[in-house]
C-alpha cells in the first residue's frame, strides 16, 4: 500500500528569484535515416580506431591489471589522453562546420550525442576485449605449464570481472573528462556560431549516470550522490521523496520538477548558513543601516524559515534520521562490508525492526566464514544520528541538493537514453551507401577522410533521351547480315559514355530506346555547381554525336535515328535504392524529363521536313467548345521534339542562378527568324574549358483541336536548348 503524504506547499517568497532547469536534445528538424526510424550516423573510422585503443588500454588500467596482462608498458597518459582529445575535437568541428554551412545547429546536437553513445558503447565493447585477451593470455601459461603463474592469472581475472560495474564506471568517466573538456573547449565557437542560448546543456554530458549500471549500486550512490533506494524497505525511498518535494514545491506551478532540477534553488531557498558567513563578511567595517546588510538579512529569515518548514515535514515522514545516517554511513561501512550492504547498514542504524534479521545475518557470516565482526561496534553506529538541530539542518540543506542533482541526472539519463536510441550508428557499408546516396546519412569525419561520395547530394539534373527508330536499323542490319549490337556500340553508345566525364555525368539507365543521365550537386562544391548548364552542354553534344552517326548512316543505306531530349531540374537529392548491386534511382525528374523528350504523332504528322533551326514546339488544345470535350486529360497539350533539347522551366530558372546570360529579344534576318527571345551565356566545363549556350523562350499558344488554327495565346512559356551552329555564330558575334 503506497504511502500516503501530508504536506502543504512552501510559501515561495516573492523576492527570490528561482531558476528553472531545461536539458533537451531536439533533432526533430533532420532527416530519418534508411530505417525510416532513426537518425543514420557515420562516425570517422580514423576516430573509432583511435578511440577503441585508447579505451582499451584505460579498461586495462582501471582493472589494475599486472604486467602479464598488459599490452603496452609506460603509458604516458598525458600524451595519449591529448590525442584522443585532439580527434574528438576534429570530429566535433567538422559537425560544427556542417551545422553552420547547413544553417541547421542540430546536426551539432546529432553529433554530440551520438560521439557520446559511441564511447559508451565502446567502453563495454573494449571490457569484453580485455577479458578475452586475459583468457588467452591464461591459455598460453596453460599450454606453456606455468602452472602457478596461471592460478595467479585465473584469479586476477576472476577479480575484474567481479568488478566489472566498478570498472566500466571508473573508465567511462575517465574517458568522458577528455570528452568533455574538448567538448567545453568548442563551446565558445558553437556561441559564435548559433548563439548561447543554443548550446546543449552540460550536464547531458557530465552525467555519472551514463556509465552506471541499469540501476546504480549502493556503493555509486555514496559516492556520487547519497545512499537513496527504490525497494519499500530502504529508508531513504527515492519515489517518496520526489512525491515529498514536489508537494512542497508545487507552488511554483507547473514548472516543479524545473526547479527541483535547479541545485542554486536548494542554496538560494534554504542555505541560510551560507548567507549568515555572507553577513558576517559584510558586517566587518560596514554601518548596520547599510543596503547590502539589510538584504542578506532578510534572506537569511526567509531562508531559515523555509528550512524550518522542510525539517519539521522530513521528521513528520520519520525521514531526518535516515537523512543523517546516510552521510554517516561511507565512514563506517569499511567495517561492516561484507557481509552488510550499506542499505543494510542505513536499515540497522535507523530503522529497529530490521536489527534482529541483521544481526543474525552477521552471525552466519562469522559462523561460514570464521571473519570476526564486533557486534557492539555495530550498535554503536546508532548513536552517529544524535546530532545537534542546527547540525540536522545544515545535513538537510546538503541533501536537498545532492537528492537535486541526482534527480536532475536520472532525467537526463532518461533524456540521453531517449535520443540516443533514435540514432542508427551505421557501421557497414551497405547500408551507408544506401543512406548516403538517398542523403540520408550524416557523416562526422576526418579533414582527409571526406570525399565526394561522403558529400550530401543537394541538387541533381536529370537527361532524358527519347531514341526513335532504333528498331527499323536493327532488323535492316539483321537483314543485310550485319552487327547491330556492334554498330550501336561502336557510333552511339560509346561516343555518349566519352562525353560524360567531360561533363561530371553518370548514367541511370541505357537501352536502345531510352538514355536517360544524371548530374549531381554536393554539399561544399560551390566550384561545381554548373549541373543545368552542364546538362545543356551534354545534350548539345548528344545530338551533335547523333547528327554525326546518322550521317555514316545516310551513306550506308540505313535509316537515322530520330532523338528527342528533356532536362529537368530538382532540389535535393533523388531517391536510391539498390537490387543486390545494382542501384536504382527514383526521382520526380525522370518522370518530367521523360514528358519533355517525347513527341505527339499528331504534330509529327503536320509539321513535315522542318527547314527552322528550332525543333521544339508547344501547344494546348483549345476544349471550351464541345469539339474538346472527347479529348483524354492527357492530351490537351501537345510536343514537337524532334532532334531537340527541352528544358523545363524550374531547370531554366536555375540555369540564370548558375551563370549570367544576357537576354536578346528581337529578330534574325540572316536566320530568317522574325521575331526570337533568347538568352546566351556560358559556362566552365569540369576540364576548364568554356562551353556557348543559347535559349529560347517561346509562348505556348492554343489551338483549336479541329483544324489546329491558334485560337490565343496562354501567356505560359517554353524553352529550348538551341543546336543550331548559326545561332552560335551570332551570338559569338554578338
Amino acid at each position: 500500500m503506497k504511502k500516503r503524504i501530508r504536506t502543504t506547499p512552501l510559501p515561495l517568497p516573492q523576492d527570490i528569484s528561482l531558476l528553472y532547469y531545461r536539458a533537451d536534445a531536439p533533432l526533430n528538424r533532420l532527416l530519418l535515416g534508411a530505417d525510416n526510424l532513426r537518425y543514420d550516423v557515420h562516425i570517422s573510422p580514423g576516430f573509432s580506431k583511435t578511440a577503441s585503443e585508447f579505451i582499451f588500454q584505460l579498461i586495462l588500467k582501471h582493472a589494475d591489471a599486472s604486467d602479464p596482462l598488459q599490452t603496452r608498458q609506460k603509458i604516458n597518459w598525458f600524451q595519449e589522453g591529448d590525442y584522443f582529445k585532439s580527434a574528438c575535437a576534429e570530429v566535433m568541428r567538422d559537425a560544427i562546420k556542417q551545422a553552420k554551412s547547413g544553417a541547421e545547429v542540430q546536426i551539432d546536437y546529432l553529433a554530440q550525442v551520438a560521439l557520446a553513445k559511441k564511447l559508451i558503447f565502446e567502453v563495454r565493447k573494449q571490457y569484453e576485449a580485455a577479458i578475452n585477451h586475459f583468457k588467452n593470455v591464461i591459455r598460453k601459461h596453460e599450454v606453456a605449464r606455468r602452472t602457478e603463474a596461471h592460478l595467479k592469472l585465473r584469479e586476477e581475472v576472476f577479480s575484474i570481472i567481479q568488478r566489472r560495474d566498478r570498472i566500466l564506471e571508473n573508465a567511462g568517466a575517465e574517458l568522458f573528462d577528455y570528452f568533455l573538456a574538448e567538448r567545453k573547449s568548442l563551446n565558445e565557437l558553437r556561441a559564435l556560431n548559433f548563439g548561447r542560448e543554443a548550446l546543449l546543456a552540460e550536464e547531458l554530458f557530465s552525467n555519472p549516470l551514463l556509465h552506471a549500471a541499469s540501476r546504480p549500486d549502493d556503493f555509486f550512490m555514496m559516492t556520487r550522490y547519497v545512499l537513496l533506494g527504490y525497494r519499500l524497505e530502504d529508508p531513504l525511498n527515492y519515489n517518496t521523496l520526489i512525491e515529498v518535494l514536489r508537494t512542497l514545491f508545487s507552488g511554483g506551478g507547473a514548472d516543479t520538477d524545473r526547479i527541483i532540477k535547479s541545485l542554486e534553488n536548494m542554496d538560494r531557498l534554504f542555505n541560510f548558513f551560507e548567507t549568515q558567513q555572507l553577513l558576517g563578511k559584510e558586517k566587518q567595517g560596514r554601518k548596520p543601516g547599510n543596503e547590502r546588510i539589510l538584504e542578506l538579512r532578510a534572506r537569511a529569515a526567509a531562508q531559515k524559515r523555509m528550512l524550518r518548514i522542510v525539517y519539521r515535514q522530513m521528521r513528520r515522514e520519520k525521514l531526518m534520521n535516515s537523512i543523517v545516517a546516510a552521510y554517516q554511513v561511507p565512514g563506517v561501512i569499511r567495517h561492516y562490508c561484507p557481509p552488510l550492504s550499506p542499505q543494510e547498514l542505513l536499515q540497522f542504524m535507523v530503522t529497529p525492526r530490521a536489527r534482529k534479521t541483521i544481526i543474525r545475518k552477521i552471525k552466519r557470516f562469522k559462523k561460514y566464514t570464521g571473519r570476526p565482526i564486533s557486534i557492539r561496534r555495530l550498535k554503536k553506529t546508532r548513536h552517529l544520528v544524535r546530532i545537534s538541530r542546527h547540525q540536522k539542518k545544515a545535513c538537510l540543506v546538503n541533501f536537498l541538493k545532492d537528492f537535486a542533482a541526482y534527480h536532475r541526472d536520472l532525467g537526463n539519463c532518461y533524456l540521453f537514453n531517449e535520443t540516443s536510441d533514435c540514432i542508427n550508428l551505421v557501421e557497414d557499408e551497405a547500408t551507408a551507401k544506401l543512406s548516403r546516396e538517398n542523403n540520408t546519412l550524416y557523416e562526422f569525419m576526418y579533414e582527409q577522410e571526406q570525399s565526394e561520395a561522403s558529400r550530401a547530394v543537394i541538387n541533381h539534373v536529370v537527361i532524358k533521351a527519347d531514341v526513335r527508330g532504333s528498331t527499323e536499323i536493327i532488323d535492316r542490319m539483321k537483314a543485310g547480315g550485319l552487327n547491330p549490337a556492334s554498330n550501336f556500340a561502336l557510333n552511339f553508345f560509346d561516343p555518349i559514355n566519352r562525353l560524360l566525364p567531360n561533363y561530371g555525368a553518370q548514367k541511370i539507365f541505357i537501352e536502345g530506346d531510352a538514355v536517360i543521365l544524371s548530374i549531381f550537386e554536393h554539399q561544399g562544391e560551390p566550384e561545381k555547381w554548373y549541373g543545368v548548364a552542364r546538362a545543356c552542354g551534354l545534350s548539345v553534344q548528344i545530338i551533335m554525336a547523333v547528327k554525326k552517326y546518322n550521317r555514316r548512316n545516310v551513306k550506308n543505306g540505313l535509316p537515322g535515328l530520330d532523338l528527342g531530349l528533356g532536362i529537368s531540374f530538382s532540389k535535393g537529392a533523388p531517391t536510391f535504392f539498390y537490387d543486390n548491386d545494382s542501384r536504382i534511382m527514383i526521382s520526380h525528374s525522370i518522370n518530367e524529363a521523360d514528358r519533355l523528350s517525347k513527341c505527339d504523332r499528331a504534330l509529327r504528322r503536320r509539321i513535315k521536313n522542318n527547314r527552322h533551326p528550332f525543333h521544339i514546339y508547344r501547344y494546348k488544345l483549345d476544349t471550351s467548345g464541345s469539339q474538346g470535350e472527347w479529348l483524354p486529360l492527357n492530351s490537351r497539350g501537345l510536343r514537337y521534339n524532334v532532334m531537340g533539347i527541352e528544358l523545363a522551366p524550374a531547370a531554366f530558372a536555375k540555369l540564370c542562378r548558375e551563370i549570367h546570360v544576357k537576354k536578346f529579344k528581337g529578330s534574325l534576318p540572316a536566320l530568317g527568324i522574325k521575331k526570337f527571345t533568347g538568352y546566351a551565356g556560358k559556362f566552365p566545363t569540369p576540364s576548364g574549358n568554356f562551353q556557348h549556350l543559347v535559349i529560347r523562350e517561346a509562348g505556348i499558344p492554343e489551338i483549336s483541336p479541329v483544324d489546329f488554327q491558334v485560337t490565343r495565346m496562354t501567356g505560359e512559356k517554353y524553352y529550348e536548348v538551341c543546336t543550331h551552329p548559326g545561332l552560335y555564330e551570332y551570338f559569338r558575334d554578338l
